[in-house]
């Protein structure tokens, strides 16, 4: 079987689909749009959700397609962020039949929190813990607000 969702770089769904460079890390040296033909493929051929991550996040079932524009730079500055991510999404995936809106509804709580707990950070150290605290007590009008679709 077919996992439900797939989440990575960029260069790790360029390299999962056969092609890219194959990435290491949040140091995805591809571009998420450039990876966004090969995730599409990659859902359509496996029946499952493909999450590129990137300055914009692409989650796509291989027809439709959602941007979530939020996060921020100091993400890639967090050992395992990407895993915590794909967590989250495994935890809401759950909940639901639809595993895009899981996916989006994932990468839009994460996201949206990174950016609540930069503005109370003074740098990446300090983020990586206000980012706990931003996901314990983000609340659903708060998301609503601020999350960007695309």
């Amino acid at each position: 079987a077919a996992p439900a969702l797939v989440r990575g770089n960029p260069s790790e769904i360029l390299a999962f689909a056969g092609g890219g460079s194959g990435g290491r890390g949040p140091e995805s040296v591809d571009a998420a749009e450039d990876a966004l033909d090969a995730g599409r493929a990659l859902a359509r051929e496996h029946g499952t959700i493909v999450a590129v991550s990137g300055e914009v996040d692409h989650l796509t079932d291989g027809t439709r397609l959602v941007r979530v524009a939020n996060g921020h730079r100091w993400l890639t500055q967090v050992t395992g962020g990407g895993c915590a991510l794909g967590a989250l999404m495994a935890a809401f995936a759950a909940t639901t039949d639809d595993p895009l809106l899981a996916a989006t509804a994932a990468t839009a709580t994460y996201t949206v929190a990174a950016e609540v707990a930069a503005e109370r950070a003074a740098g990446p150290g300090s983020f990586a813990v206000a980012l706990l605290d931003s996901l314990a007590t983000l609340n659903p009008q708060e998301l609503t607000e601020k999350v960007v679709l695309r």
